[in-house]
């Protein structure tokens, strides 16, 4: 696992392969449907079909990555990245605000009992919510550093970081391992996208969301790019969510319907 950069550096010779091979392979997946596009619809047809918001956050996400570039190689941005020890910053305070979205309009729904038309059932979201605050608290640390909580010293002298929390005990290269793998599950999403959803008939297509798996998936392939990389993921996975939940795109497969339903 050492030959995965565990020190994150960007021309690692075998963590820079897998990047540079995912960048070709999400070109190849984004320039299939493009292509199409661009035969069936032309040039104009092609234009409104990028025209979209995942497009806009997909070039968002984009520029920061070349802003990661900059905190990584040239001077910290503090303001957007967070420190290699510690909670904060633009893009660590985004992931964590969405992935408590679908929490907060889960109890909402409820609340209000506006929640009877919603997709996803009852056990599904109290499942997803669980699985979701975890995830924030994991991400936080559980507070550590908001609260200025003691750190007690078992946890000191073993976890990787000195924080309050279960993910620093996996070993860099494993780490970085188990994101490649990930990006790998998004990319054959992306590609097979029509398999695993239909969207609305007045809905708009896949390539504009592809494109914003696409680069979720290229993200999580390297360390530089990894804290980008769950904001991608975070932000991807809300648009799909939602977009179930209120009936602009459809699972496909009968075994979501009953896993995710009523």
């Amino acid at each position: 696992m050492g030959f995965l950069s565990p020190d994150g550096e960007i021309g690692a010779p075998l963590q820079a392969a897998g990047f540079l091979a995912m960048l070709l392979v999400g070109a190849l997946v984004l320039a299939c449907p493009l292509i199409s596009r661009a035969r069936r619809a032309g040039p104009a047809g092609l234009t409104s079909c990028l025209w979209r918001f995942d497009i806009a956050l997909a070039v968002s996400l984009a520029g920061l990555a070349v802003l990661n570039l900059v905190d990584h190689a040239i001077t910290p941005l503090a303001g957007v990245y967070r420190p290699e020890v510690g909670d904060g910053g633009l893009v660590e305070n985004l992931t964590v605000t969405l992935m408590l979205f679908p929490v907060a309009i889960f109890l909402g729904t409820r609340l209000t009992g506006s929640g009877q038309t919603r997709h996803f059932g009852p056990a599904c979201m109290t499942l997803l919510s669980l699985v979701l605050i975890a995830a924030f608290g994991e991400e936080v640390s559980w507070g550590q550093h908001w609260f200025g909580l003691a750190v007690p010293e078992a946890i000191a002298s073993t976890n990787l970081q000195s924080e309050i929390n279960l993910h620093n005990y996996i070993r860099p290269g494993v780490m970085e391992a188990i994101y490649f793998a990930a990006g790998l599950v998004l990319i054959v999403l992306a590609a097979n996208l029509r398999h695993v959803l239909q969207p609305a008939p007045q809905a708009p297509g896949f390539v504009a969301l592809k494109a914003l798996l696409v680069l979720a998936a290229i993200l999580l392939c390297h360390h530089v790019f990894q804290e980008l990389g769950e904001l991608a993921v975070m932000a991807a996975a809300f648009l799909v969510w939602n977009r179930i939940d209120d009936g602009r795109l459809t699972l496909k497969p009968r075994w979501l319907h009953t896993l995710t339903g009523y």
